[in-house]
């Protein structure tokens, strides 16, 4: 999946040097760390709502 023209946030829980940072776009969301923003992680809105209700449990 390609994101273009993403509008990334960093988290309010990142230090000013460990910084976690999120881009949503239609299909889910993306999550980088700051210092090597080339790479990425992709995860679908499906996947998300997966990961989340495994966290929970």
């Amino acid at each position: 999946m390609t994101v273009v023209l993403a509008r990334w946030r960093k988290s309010s829980y990142s230090e000013s040097t460990n910084c976690v940072e999120l881009a949503r776009w239609p299909g889910g969301n993306s999550v980088r760390d700051s210092k090597n923003p080339d790479r990425k992680l992709d995860i679908s809105r499906r996947g998300v709502n997966r990961l989340l209700a495994f966290v929970r449990a």
